[in-house]
């Protein structure tokens, strides 16, 4: 594991249960380059978001969204590691109900139609607006309610 791969939310954190309570949005990010890895971050915590960890390989993502449970996934898609970004954000969409968003600086490359094929929130080039990055986590965000919503009313059928 890189020293970049952290779990912020680790220092004082209770149990999962009380984690994946919290109202606001729980975030991964998937970056392999410090300086961008923690201006995502200060992004995400500046709207609002639990930043519940960050990942500079893709097998470091993988392991930490199955432990973390985010409700969304902020990926590169050139990451360290043997696996990349795409690669491990299928193994994410496949195995939990995390949403991708992606922010890449080859957003309109030869990898555009992989990224689409997973059909994440947006696909977001670098570098990015601050504002853009937050008109997706807000459409991330809803569709966690919209999810929450769907689920509960089942439940009470």
């Amino acid at each position: 594991m890189s020293p970049y791969d952290r779990n912020p939310a680790s220092a004082g954190a209770g149990d999962g249960a009380q984690e994946a309570a919290s109202p606001r949005p729980r975030v991964l990010v998937a970056e392999d380059q410090a300086l961008i890895a923690l201006a995502l971050s200060a992004d995400l915590a500046g709207m609002g978001c639990d930043v519940v960890g960050r990942a500079a390989s893709g097998e470091a993502a993988v392991e930490m969204a199955r432990r973390l449970a985010p409700d969304t996934v902020v990926m590169d898609i050139h990451l360290a590691g043997r696996m990349t970004g795409i690669q491990a954000a299928a193994i994410i969409k496949a195995e939990t109900a995390a949403r991708l968003i992606f922010v890449t600086a080859f957003a309109d490359g030869p990898d555009r139609g992989p990224m689409e094929a997973l059909r994440p929130v947006a696909i977001l080039a670098k570098p990015y607006h601050p504002s853009e990055l937050n008109l997706a986590v807000n459409v991330s965000a809803r569709r966690r309610i919209w999810r929450l919503a769907s689920v509960n009313a089942g439940a009470a059928e």
